[in-house]
């Protein structure tokens, strides 16, 4: 008997080892893989897509890189590369692309996806479809729209980042312009609006004593869609209104005329709150937008005293008014321009009022530019920065009644 429990015990054993043997039978080593940092989206003949990948270049990820493998044959070595392929679709497309590399191509590292305009005025429907299907596709990654060829985008060579498609991530994380993932992109092209609004990438001028391709692309305005497809864009100032009504404001100075005095203030808004408060009265359909945002001076052009509160309260009414003419511009050029709503105001509608969005859901861009909005804004300055008065003028020529 205690023979055959020893038995049983020692063929339990051995078969608990064979097991922990085997867990590591269909690894993938590193080596094995190449890592996408980014997917561009461009057209090509004949109605084909043709998708640029950029992919890291292991051996260059030291310090500082090797002398000698610059873009032009000099200079610090290239820390990444490209690839491109076209196909009927973008599956197609980077299936191909598949037999340009040796190694499986990884997306787990893929922050960045840059569609042409050219492409988001036919339409990214299919494409966006691929990226939220395929199970690889980081949901969380980043959406933009280049000017001019995607792919171009990611053929730079940045001084600062590993990558274009670093610089690319940490703006949008600096929150300097619009910042869409793929799922939010995809939710807002889903939403009652079926409208969304993604950030614009140009490439920054190479300087004379730089390497070939050495820049950066940066943000710099947006891009309107209505369905899937691009009908316009909106200038840097009418996204700042946007970001304004989205909630969505961030890293951001302000700059205004301050009443009472000339010059100009500019401040950092440290935080702001948007209410949207929609009413329907009979055929009138109106929306509040409220606004309470604060900041602090960060530099004072005026003759003012801040200290005096008198004078803090003429300055926060040139904050004010500031808020209030990039918000009525951005919703001007929204509302009459572009017909497209991406403020969400269908959704605030269509909570409030389900019986009567109904009636106007599936001609809701006609709706939506009558719909009459009213702003209301509170703009506080909190901290008057480091100093009182202002730095280089002399004391008596300091306002301070």
């Amino acid at each position: 008997m205690k023979t055959w429990t020893r038995t049983l015990m020692m063929t339990a054993v051995c078969i608990l080892v064979l097991l922990l043997l085997g867990g590591c039978w269909d690894r993938t080593e590193l080596n094995d893989l190449t890592l996408i940092s980014a997917l561009a989206f461009d057209t090509a003949e004949n109605h084909q897509i043709r998708a640029t990948v950029q992919f890291i270049i292991p051996q260059n990820q030291t310090g500082g890189g090797a002398a000698g493998g610059g873009p032009s044959g000099g200079g610090m070595a290239k820390r990444t590369s490209i690839r491109s392929e076209t196909g009927i679709n973008i599956s197609d497309a980077l299936s191909k692309l598949q037999r340009k590399l040796p190694r499986k191509m990884f997306w787990g590292q893929c922050k960045i996806f840059v569609f042409s305009e050219a492409v988001a005025r036919k339409g990214i429907e299919k494409h966006l479809d691929y990226l939220i299907r395929f199970p690889q596709t980081r949901e969380r990654s980043y959406v933009f729209v280049s000017k001019g060829d995607a792919a171009k985008a990611l053929e730079l060579f940045p001084l600062i980042e590993n990558s274009s498609a670093q610089v690319l991530y940490e703006l949008a994380d600096l929150q300097v312009g619009m910042r869409v993932t793929v799922l939010q992109l995809s939710l807002m092209l889903k939403g009652d609006s079926r409208a969304a609004v993604l950030p614009m990438i140009h490439i920054l001028p190479e300087i004379k004593s730089g390497e070939p391709f050495q820049t950066i692309p940066y943000m710099k305005g947006s891009a309107v869609f209505k369905n899937d497809k691009m009908v316009g864009e909106i200038s840097e100032k009418v996204t700042r209104g946007v970001m304004w009504l989205r909630n969505e404001i961030g890293e951001y100075t302000a700059v205004f005329e301050s009443e009472g005095a000339e010059g100009r203030v500019s401040l950092k808004p440290l935080k702001a709150n948007i209410r949207l408060i929609p009413e329907i009265e009979g055929d009138t359909w109106k929306m509040t937008v409220w606004i309470k945002t604060e900041g602090d001076i960060i530099e004072n052009d005026t003759v003012i005293d801040p200290m005096n509160p008198k004078l803090l309260a003429l300055m926060s009414r040139g904050f004010e008014n500031a808020v209030r003419e990039r918000v009525n511009l951005a919703l001007h050029e929204i509302q009459h321009r572009h017909k497209t709503d991406i403020l969400d105001f269908a959704k605030a509608f269509h909570r409030k009022y389900p019986k009567q969005w109904e009636k106007v859901k599936h001609h809701w861009d006609e709706q939506f530019t009558k719909v009459q909005v009213i702003t209301k804004i509170d703009a506080k300055i909190i901290e008057p920065g480091l100093i009182s008065s202002p730095g280089g003028l002399p004391e008596e020529e300091v306002r301070k009644k």
